[in-house]
């Protein structure tokens, strides 16, 4: 039987190794895991450098309304052993911000020009608005940057949705963890999202603790990231500089790109990331990273767009605190870019559209991995000869 790709094409498969913090996990793929975080050689300069970068005052600015709100503290504190204080007066303190920054040898001072730099740290603190923040109703200028640490403030840390339960097998079939109400049993805990960019599933957990030199200790104890900001920070700094690779692409082809990769201008879009409005850099790229099945492209949500449009909001005036000079649409959403998974940067020339598999096979037709890549009445097939793309 040849080979037609259906629904679930090989990329969307791949996707599911992605290290994202809403849809994303371990799918028994054998892609390739790379990341740009490198622990931090030296600490210490390295903070230094960060305050002259991101100063304290700036911090007090943009966290103002949100730093002492009583608002801001995790439902389940209690059951966790925090502190009864607001996150933003023991979690989220400057000094824990630039102690976490600095864990990556190359966040925030890869580059020659401070300007730069500076982009990236904006850039970073206006994803963990939105992603943790306490949203509109407290700050609309700035997002409420540093009020959570956990998904729904501790409401999903029993959530079986995230890949399961750390201690009850099985639970990650989607229909048991469906079966059960999508919780975990009394007593046990899941992967949802937890630091300020929200690393979820077990694969980002195990991924992160192995990067910090400890294994499986945050798989097993998911906890820690919100227990501890010299844990849980280190985590959202550790996702800005996680790229994805696949064996099915080129080596010098990330399936996704880091975080920091877009910053720093090492990244470079590919024929078919421009084809898919993946341009040039800028936030709506480190966005689609991010999220982009749900805030990127003409399937977006509502709520998804809405969001898009509030990190450029908060970028925009974290950057205007911090004297940023913003290249000219830098600043942009995601709504003009399909998603990397129904998207993807690289295509085989071996999946290609056709009538029928015999056509596609002598014919150069558009390169596909599924089915929506193709034109009306073609599907997409694999397995072809690469001879009629060389002529």
């Amino acid at each position: 039987m040849k080979n037609r790709i259906i629904g679930v094409s090989y990329v969307a498969a791949a996707a599911l190794m992605a290290a994202c913090f809403v849809s994303c996990g371990s799918s028994g793929t054998n892609d390739s895991i790379a990341d740009d975080f490198v622990l931090s050689s030296d600490q210490d300069d390295r903070e230094e450098i960060l305050k002259s970068l991101f100063t304290e005052g700036v911090y007090l600015t943009i966290t103002e309304k949100s730093r002492s709100d009583p608002r801001c503290k995790e439902a389940n504190r209690e059951e966790l052993g925090l502190p009864d204080l607001p996150n933003g007066e023991w979690y989220y303190t400057y000094d824990n911000l630039i102690e976490g920054m600095a864990t990556m040898e190359k966040f925030g001072t890869e580059s020659e020009d401070d300007n730069t730099n500076k982009l990236e740290i904006a850039a970073f603190l206006a994803n963990i608005a939105q992603e943790t923040g306490a949203g509109v109703d407290i700050d609309p200028v700035y997002g409420g940057l540093g009020c959570f640490i956990q998904e729904g403030g501790g409401s999903a840390r029993d959530s079986c949705i995230y890949g399961g339960c750390v201690n009850t097998p099985g639970y990650d079939d989607i229909d048991t963890c469906k079966a059960h109400g999508n919780k975990c049993p009394a007593g046990d805990i899941g992967w949802s999202g937890r630091g300020p960019h929200q690393l979820s599933w077990p694969s980002n957990y195990l991924e992160y603790g192995r990067a910090m030199g400890e294994g499986n200790s945050y798989m097993n104890d998911p906890d820690l990231l919100t227990q501890r900001s010299d844990i849980g920070i280190p985590g959202s700094i550790w996702f800005w500089g996680y790229q994805e690779n696949s064996d099915l692409f080129p080596p010098d082809v990330p399936f996704k790109p880091s975080a920091h990769n877009v910053v720093s201008g090492s990244w470079e879009p590919t024929e078919f990331d421009v084809a898919c409005g993946r341009t040039k850099p800028s936030l709506g790229v480190i966005t689609n990273l991010i999220n982009g099945g749900i805030e990127c492209g003409p399937n977006a949500t509502e709520d998804g767009r809405q969001n898009a449009a509030r990190r450029v909001l908060y970028f925009n005036a974290i950057a205007n605190a911090m004297g940023v000079q913003v290249p000219d649409g830098w600043a942009d959403d995601c709504s003009g870019q399909k998603n990397f998974q129904e998207c993807p940067s690289y295509m085989d020339e071996s999946s290609r559209c056709g009538v029928s598999w015999s056509v596609a096979n002598t014919t150069c037709g558009t390169l596909c991995t599924d089915k929506s890549h193709c034109p009306a009445g073609e599907e997409c097939y694999s397995d072809l000869s690469t001879v009629p793309c060389e002529i």
